[in-house]
């Protein structure tokens, strides 16, 4: 939990707003209240995010949410989809994730296994009966409430009738959890959810990831070709998870007979392992009044208490949350992409489960660009400096070396040539990248970078384009992104070109086109001055 910054909005939606609690590629989630004291996440679509894909997708979000009922899965409160800054409203669901829960205290012994699974179950029954089906069903996306299990991130989920959103020859998911047909056909099912119930059980269960670690290729080729870790479960608990793992949909068991094979005489709520990793969830401002007296809200910003509450809390109680685990319902749902996360390793660094960063920053912050609404004065939002102040839109470039210039993505294998000596190697050493490992076709194309393990505080990350074709020394044709705080949120700085390249200043021009050939993405590491340093390389095929 942060505090709001000068450029946040006082409220949105009419909801008013006391602190920062997560952030993500697509835009800033924060922790509201409504007119009776309820606590509320709000999800704020960046301003620079506006694209005609980025609303058709943020649009399909909302309309899944709305139609979602199921006491394992957040309630919508309300949306704004008619005018900027569009938002997202769901109940504000505290508690860790399975994740988080696993990382810090180990597997979760056999019979609470059982019992988690017939509640997820139960819950994406649910949701199926809805029309609807998650399709990222993972650790991270299952929040562990005191009353419950919540599954989280409908951001890439899709109810009958709506239409996919993802370009030909990508898929949506995550590596390690993601179902065989949906990696073969690009066409998930609702017995593809039931995969991804397999995996996150046998995390729950061995605290491994359920089809190792490693390349993402690898990761894939193992789901495809090979057997779900469960070297070490109870026979109950793997015996039905070996079900649910089949590699044909509908050899699966049915959501159904999984709920009636694991029905307990008792709820999951109730299991004293699951009260124990659950433990008592961070205090959080009951009102304005609470918010501004714990530091949350600037004092000249305070307007009215809202409703509820029973008068301030101390900072430091308030401010606690911010090293406690805690999830917003939303937080997840930014990472709408197949970028290899956290679950994909099945981690349990404490920077990568949610806690405080291993830099000891707090462990949510900024978005992507820092923000997601209009500063009061005009002047966009993300312009609040971090550690060491935001770095200006126009880079440059401290490398122009012959070796820096000429490096380009080789897809044979994947690796960037010549090869480039990063400024930081620790950091550069933890650099996964995702791009299209296909041919890709089609106008736009989502690539993404991240840090396995740190989470750096006041971290600017540029991307620079190199089309197909030669280099010269000026580097005809390359295109650079603007500088975006790299957020304390596990999936990274996410990108889309051509979105994220139309700018003045990006070398792109008005309408750059995504030509055939082999582009090559140099990551940069931007400093508050702006100058730009190497931090890695990929790239893909555009057919």
């Amino acid at each position: 939990m942060e505090p709001l910054r000068p450029e946040d909005p006082a409220e949105i939606g009419g909801y008013p707003l006391v602190a920062r609690v997560g952030a993500g590629g697509m835009g800033q989630v924060y922790l509201g209240l409504t007119g009776g004291g309820r606590h509320i996440a709000l999800k704020v679509i960046r301003e620079d995010f506006e694209g005609p894909q980025a609303l058709a997708r943020f649009r399909r979000e909302v309309a899944t949410v709305e139609r979602v009922r199921s006491r394992f899965a957040a309630a919508m409160v309300g949306a704004g989809l008619d005018a900027p800054p569009y938002w997202l409203a769901t109940e504000y669901v505290p508690g860790p994730t399975l994740r988080q829960a696993v990382a810090e205290h180990g597997p979760l012994p056999a019979d609470t296994c059982l019992r988690l699974l017939g509640a997820l179950a139960q819950g994406l029954l649910d949701i199926h009966g809805q029309g609807v089906q998650h399709r990222d069903l993972k650790p991270g996306n299952v929040i562990l409430a005191p009353d419950g299990p919540r599954l989280i991130d409908f951001g890439i989920a899709r109810g009958e009738g709506q239409t996919q959103i993802t370009q030909t020859g990508a898929w949506n998911g995550t590596p390690g959890y993601v179902a065989p047909e949906v990696v073969r056909e690009q066409e998930p099912v609702p017995a593809s959810d039931v995969f991804s119930l397999a995996g996150t059980i046998a995390y729950a269960a061995t605290g491994r990831p359920p089809f190792g670690g490693g390349r993402i290729e690898a990761i894939i080729h193992r789901t495809l070709d090979g057997e779900i870790d469960l070297d070490g479960a109870d026979p109950r608990v793997a015996e039905l998870v070996r079900r649910c793992a089949e590699k044909e949909p509908g050899s699966r068991i049915a959501l159904a007979e999984l709920v009636g094979e694991t029905a307990s005489p008792f709820a999951l709520a109730d299991d004293p392992v699951y009260r124990e990793r659950v433990g008592v969830p961070p205090p959080v401002p009951a009102s304005v009044a609470d918010a501004a007296s714990s530091g949350l809200v600037r004092p000249e910003r305070f307007r009215t208490p809202a409703t509820g509450g029973t008068g301030p809390r101390s900072r430091a109680a308030v401010i606690a949350a911010g090293a406690a685990i805690v999830v917003v319902v939303l937080g997840g749902a930014f990472a709408a992409r197949s970028v290899f996360n956290d679950d994909a390793q099945g981690g349990g660094n404490a920077a990568r489960s949610g806690g405080p960063q291993a830099n000891g920053g707090p462990a949510a912050g900024g978005t992507a660009d820092g923000g997601a609404s209009a500063a009061p004065g005009g002047s966009p939002a993300g312009r609040s400096p971090g550690a060491g102040g935001r770095p200006p839109d126009k880079i440059f470039l401290k490398q122009p070396t012959a070796d820096f210039s000429a490096t380009e993505f080789s897809p044979g294998d994947s690796t960037c040539l010549p090869a480039v000596r990063p400024e930081d190697e620790s950091l550069s050493g933890q650099l996964q990248v995702s791009a299209p490992r296909r041919p890709h076709s089609g106008e736009t194309v989502d690539f993404s970078m991240r840090f396995k393990y740190e989470r750096p505080s006041g971290y600017y990350v540029a991307a620079q384009l190199r089309p197909p074709g030669p280099h010269g020394s000026a580097g005809p044709g390359w295109m650079q992104s603007k500088p975006h705080l790299y957020p304390a949120a596990p999936s990274g700085v996410e990108l889309t070109f051509p979105d994220d390249f139309v700018w003045d200043g990006s070398g792109a021009g008005t309408d750059p086109e995504l030509r055939a050939g082999v582009w090559t993405i140099v990551w940069l590491h931007v400093h508050s001055n702006g100058d730009a340093v190497y931090i890695g390389c990929d790239g893909f095929t555009a057919a």
